[in-house]
């Protein structure tokens, strides 16, 4: 028997199984960093393009830096600490990128920004989609859908993106572009770009022809992006900063996502009859994050398997464009047509679970009640190991299980 733990929100879970049952036990890859900002001041102090940062700003009175919302890890509060001498004269507004995701609140902003929070609470503005007024028309994509920005973006001078760089289930990688869009863009911007997401080319760690993507790089194209200086940095398993980039957006975005498709991907040689895919902090914190981890997982399950979702969602299902699936099994299916016709922000989720349970069976160790799993179709079960042992008895003795500890930032690749 092989005893090991299974990462569940701030705690760990126990098992047992016997190792004739295990495929493989897959974490994020082990990369060491000092637990310092050394990594960003050497991006900083040479970055990638002709350009310094101080180059950069020179003759800009107003500037935005546009950071992510608590949803990434990313070490926001960090570069802030490391800009402060470089932007002490200019007129700074931060903007904090939540696209359509709920606004942080007081705590949630104190996380995001750190100390800085004190120098500069008052001139941080959080991102509101669908504040119409707020926005303003910068053009439209390849695809004629209309990008609206926000005015605290557009009206900058020149404007600092602070991203992180991860997989991401439909628009390939996290960071970079996807700070405009959908990060600072309108609500209807982030629906036209979102009802893309059933493209096959929009798929975890894929670039090319991938049109949601695709979207980010024209919205980026009509901003303007001489007006865009960028600090990306790709994260280890324990949040830190491994390697940083710092310069023009389009070429920090490119050598970030170029080493993120090699470490958050893992070859596997065949398809497990159970994939435990486990989802953890912050993406853990609702089910709509935590999508992530359900399609990264069905990625590793063979056809008519049963995948074991872990993930504790304390904060329930996540945004309204999402909860609303779950009112009822009609809206979810009603959802789910809709994706391919009248398209709702939200909708491709509804067709991606029903899809995903009728190849395979899904089961949730979770805090979400088991009332809303029921709309789905997901078993609840009170315990991994309670899963394990009946996953085993349905699947017989020789049952294979496949163990995904950083679900969220593990693409399974089949060769």
């Amino acid at each position: 028997m092989k005893r090991f733990t299974v990462p569940y929100g701030e705690r760990n879970l126990l098992v047992e199984i016997d190792e004739r049952n295990i495929a493989d036990i897959i974490g994020m890859p082990k990369i060491n960093v000092s637990r310092d900002d050394t990594t960003l001041a050497k991006a900083l102090r040479a970055p990638l393009g002709p350009h310094s940062l101080r180059q950069f700003l020179n003759g800009a009175k107003e500037l935005s830096i546009v950071v992510n919302d608590g949803a990434r890890p990313t070490r926001t509060a960090w570069v802030i600490d490391l800009l402060e001498e470089d932007i002490r004269d200019k007129d700074v507004h931060f903007v904090v990128a939540t696209g359509a995701h709920p606004c942080p609140n007081e705590s949630g902003l104190h996380k995001i920004f750190g100390t800085s929070y004190r120098r500069h609470g008052d001139c941080i503005t959080i991102h509101d989609a669908r504040e119409e007024n707020a926005h303003e028309y910068t053009g439209k994509t390849r695809y004629g859908n209309e990008v609206w920005l926000s005015k605290l973006v557009t009206g900058a001078d020149k404007i600092l993106i602070i991203g992180s760089i991860e997989p991401h289930y439909f628009a390939g990688l996290t960071g970079g572009r996807k700070s405009l869009l959908p990060g600072v863009a309108a609500y209807r911007t982030i629906e036209q770009n979102h009802s893309l997401a059933l493209h096959p080319g929009a798929r975890p760690l894929n670039l090319d022809g991938n049109p949601i993507h695709e979207e980010m790089v024209d919205c980026i194209e009509m901003f303007g992006r001489e007006r865009i200086f960028g600090v990306q940095m790709i994260l280890n398993s324990h949040h830190d900063v491994w390697r940083a980039f710092a310069g023009p957006i389009d070429e920090t975005f490119e050598c970030a996502a170029c080493i993120a498709r090699g470490i958050f991907s893992t070859k596997i040689k065949q398809r497990a009859d159970v994939v435990v895919s486990v989802s953890r902090p912050p993406l853990d914190n609702d089910l709509y994050q935590t999508l992530k981890a359900i399609e990264h997982g069905r990625l590793a399950l063979k056809p008519g398997g049963i995948l074991i979702v872990v993930s504790p969602c304390s904060q329930g299902l996540g945004p309204v464009s999402f909860s609303r699936l779950f009112e009822s099994n009609i809206a979810l299916d009603a959802a789910a047509q809709n994706a391919q016709t009248g398209y709702r922000l939200g909708d491709h989720n509804a067709h991606n679970l029903i899809s995903l349970r009728k190849q395979a069976e899904i089961w949730m160790v979770t805090k979400i009640d088991a009332s809303i799993l029921e709309t789905l179709k997901i078993e609840p079960f009170g315990s991994l190991q309670a899963a394990l042992r009946k996953a085993i008895s349905m699947k017989g003795y020789s049952t294979k299980i496949l163990f995904l500890l950083d679900a969220n930032l593990t693409v399974p690749i089949l060769i």
